[in-house]
Order: C-alpha cells, then sequence, then structure tokens
C-alpha cells in the first residue's frame, strides 16, 4: 500500500499531529493515513524527534502546543531523522486498524448509509457537539461528482476505496488530500466502481451552487 500512495500529509498538519493541537476528527483521518503510509510516519517521526528536541532543550519553559507546533514547523525541513518505525503488519480487513477501532466495526460493508445528494451517500462519525465541521465517510458513485466547493478551514480527505479526480489530479486508496482555504474543487468518482472516503474538516464547506447550499443545512456537510 504504502509504496502506492502518491498524496501526503503536509509539514504543517505533521507538526499540529506531534504537538497536540490536531482537533479530533482530523487528527482521526491522519491517524488511518500514517497507518497505511510509510512516507508520513518516516515525516512523523521526524517531526516527533524535534518536538521531544526543541522540549528538552527549553528547560520545560515550552509549554504551549501552538508555540511548540510553531517551533516543530521551523525546523522539520532541516532536521534528521535517526530511526523509521517499523511498517505495521497487514490486516485481513480491507478497513484500516485505526477506523475499525474508532467504528467498532471491521468491514466498509457494515457502514449504513444515507443518501447525501445524487450519486452521494454519507455516513456521520461521533464528534463532540462543540466541534464545528463535519465528521464522517462519503461514499460516491462512478462517475458521480460532489459539487463544486471551497472550504471554510481545514479538510483532510483520505481515499479508503476506489479512486476519484479533481482539479489537483488523481487521488487512489491511502492518498490524503489535505486542503486548505485556498483550494476549491470539484471531485469526480472514478468511473470504475464507488469512491469511498474519510473525510473531516473544521469549518462549513463552501459551495457554489445554490442547489448544494440549500440541502447542506439537511446534510450537515
Amino acid at each position: 500500500m504504502s509504496d502506492t500512495i502518491q498524496r501526503h500529509l503536509d509539514d504543517a498538519t505533521l507538526a499540529s499531529y506531534a504537538s497536540g493541537t490536531l482537533p479530533r476528527p482530523l487528527r482521526i483521518v491522519a491517524a488511518t493515513h500514517l497507518e497505511l503510509c510509510r512516507h508520513c510516519r518516516r515525516n512523523l517521526r521526524l517531526a516527533e524527534e524535534v518536538a521531544t528536541s526543541l522540549a528538552m532543550e527549553s528547560g520545560g519553559e515550552m509549554t504551549s502546543a501552538p508555540a511548540l507546533k510553531s517551533a516543530v514547523l521551523a525546523q522539520i525541513d532541516t532536521a534528521t531523522v535517526h530511526r523509521f518505525p517499523r511498517p505495521l503488519r497487514p490486516r485481513s480487513s480491507a478497513l484500516p486498524r485505526t477506523l475499525a477501532y474508532e467504528l467498532g466495526i471491521e468491514s466498509l460493508e457494515q457502514i449504513k448509509w444515507r443518501k447525501a445528494g445524487p450519486g452521494i451517500e454519507m455516513a456521520k462519525l461521533p464528534k463532540a457537539s462543540d466541534q464545528p465541521g463535519f465528521f464522517g465517510l462519503l461514499r460516491i458513485q462512478p462517475g458521480s461528482e460532489v459539487p463544486d466547493h471551497g472550504h471554510g478551514g481545514t479538510e483532510l480527505t483520505l481515499v479508503l476505496h476506489g479512486a476519484y479526480d479533481d482539479e489537483m489530479g488523481r487521488f487512489s486508496v491511502g492518498d490524503i488530500a489535505d486542503l486548505d482555504s485556498s483550494i476549491a474543487h470539484k471531485p469526480v468518482a472514478d468511473h470504475s466502481g464507488p469512491c469511498i472516503c474519510l473525510v473531516a474538516n473544521d469549518a462549513p464547506t463552501r459551495f457554489r451552487s445554490l442547489a448544494a447550499r440549500l440541502l447542506q443545512p439537511f446534510i450537515g456537510i
């Protein structure tokens, strides 16, 4: 799996993950990708080593997690990794360990879907009531598209099954789209089969079409 993944978490997200500042829904999506991706596990280890080194050098004075994140990000490009995590043992289930534990299931076939639009189904996942944004799974039927939209903040989208194409290119199983408010796109599922994605964001999606905006309060994306 790791050798086929082409789309990765960016350094800022890894620094947030390492410093503990990534909100729980985004952290779960990132952790699921990390389970699949050797490249990002290596870079996470780098971020953790830098964070540990900086904390030790500060003599306990650096207690702010955001400050730690900034310091990690500032040094992550020049630091050296001294050891690498061992690859996780393969699972018999197609569902990654992290997500299987979170959902309490072993297979995507156990997901209960509900319609969210033409050719799109969704399954919301639990999150704190005071946490904004969306956390859940999307299943996009072959050839169907998510309406053109931007983002109010950070969004992580991990492909679990199938593939989709958008303005940034092709995203296949294990690939993650690490997006911010500067990105607008219209994902279209590959014609070979349904595309299933794990999605989390920290602000409402900004749909461009009037029809999508009218449906948004009922869908909850």
